[in-house]
């Protein structure tokens, strides 16, 4: 189910379908993705354009991605 939740744009009416016994567990599933992906954003944002080449991501890529909310995927 916490899969279900991840690919979800907006994850509330998912979350409301859940019997409450789950609803902890994917409420801490979803915290813990928004915290891994506001850790990677801040370090993709501190990339250098070195790195960044090797990657094969400019840095307006790397910004553009860098920039979203930690709720958005």
């Amino acid at each position: 189910m916490a899969q279900f939740i991840h690919s979800v744009h907006h994850p509330v009416p998912a979350l409301r379908s859940l019997r409450p016994a789950r609803l902890g567990s994917a409420i801490a599933s979803m915290v813990r993705t928004w915290l891994a992906r506001d850790r990677q954003r801040r370090e993709l944002r501190e990339l250098d354009d070195a790195i960044l080449r090797d990657v094969g991501i400019s840095r307006a890529q790397a910004s553009f991605s860098a920039d979203k909310p930690f709720w958005r995927p």
